[in-house]
């Protein structure tokens, strides 16, 4: 973990999937109900939380695209076709909107992290589709947390493009150098970097912390409480 430089924090934009929620195991479940739609085996759920993190479609290009005989995906794996994709979609999206509570929780700290900074504008950007996001906002009692929600299905550029996070914070007049990005993927590291903003990576998330700290981002915690001894709630 890093050490507080006095950067007060005129906003924050936060990650979803492995930032503020555990929902690893969820999306794996309905990844892998897919692959059985098509008569392939279940992958291992550390196997698919790997291809989390660049959204739905790339998700499942990956999840049903890996060859389980020579553990490979994408070129070297199975052939994707675009009719499978558009099946796969309209199976997966079926079966995660019913069941992404099943087992999907708030990570610890959050709560009293955003109530903590509840004078700072907070902002959420997220690769995760409008619908899928509103379920699990409204299903963990989040809805209305934040000052704007910009979601993966909504803008053109997704992180790591810095234009999602441009476009998270339309309206409020607030210096890059300002905002804070916290998330638990090299997507949030980038596009803060990218920004001009402050990058917080979430040790504690979906993707592997070697992966994550190689992004090299300007500080790491390991829980969602070691924010409040990062920056000053004013």
């Amino acid at each position: 973990m890093g050490n507080y430089k006095g950067i007060h924090p005129g906003a924050f934009i936060f990650d979803l999937d492995g930032t503020l929620i555990d929902s690893g195991l969820d999306i794996a479940l309905s990844a892998n109900f897919t692959r059985v739609h098509f008569g392939l085996p279940d992958l291992p759920v550390s196997t698919v939380l790997g291809f989390v993190g660049d959204g739905v479609v790339k998700l499942l290009d990956r999840t049903l695209g890996h060859d389980v005989r020579s553990g490979q995906t994408g070129a070297a794996g199975l052939p994707v076709s675009e009719e499978m994709q558009a099946e796969g979609m309209a199976v997966f999206a079926d079966h995660y909107g019913r069941h992404l509570l099943d087992n999907t929780t708030l990570y610890p700290g959050v709560l009293d992290t955003l109530a903590r900074y509840q004078r700072i504008p907070q902002h959420l950007a997220t690769n995760k589709p409008r619908g899928f996001t509103d379920l699990v906002l409204s299903g963990l009692h989040l809805e209305g947390a934040f000052r704007k929600v910009v979601c993966g299905d909504e803008t053109p550029a997704r992180k790591p493009d810095p234009a999602h996070l441009k476009v998270t914070l339309e309206g409020l007049d607030v210096e890059p150098g300002e905002v804070v990005v916290v998330g638990d993927s090299p997507n949030d590291v980038l596009a803060a970097k990218a920004f001009g903003a402050v990058s917080v990576a979430c040790t504690f998330g979906l993707v592997l912390p070697g992966l994550l700290k190689s992004a090299n981002p300007d500080f790491t915690i390991d829980s969602m409480s070691e924010l409040a001894g990062l920056f000053p709630s004013r």
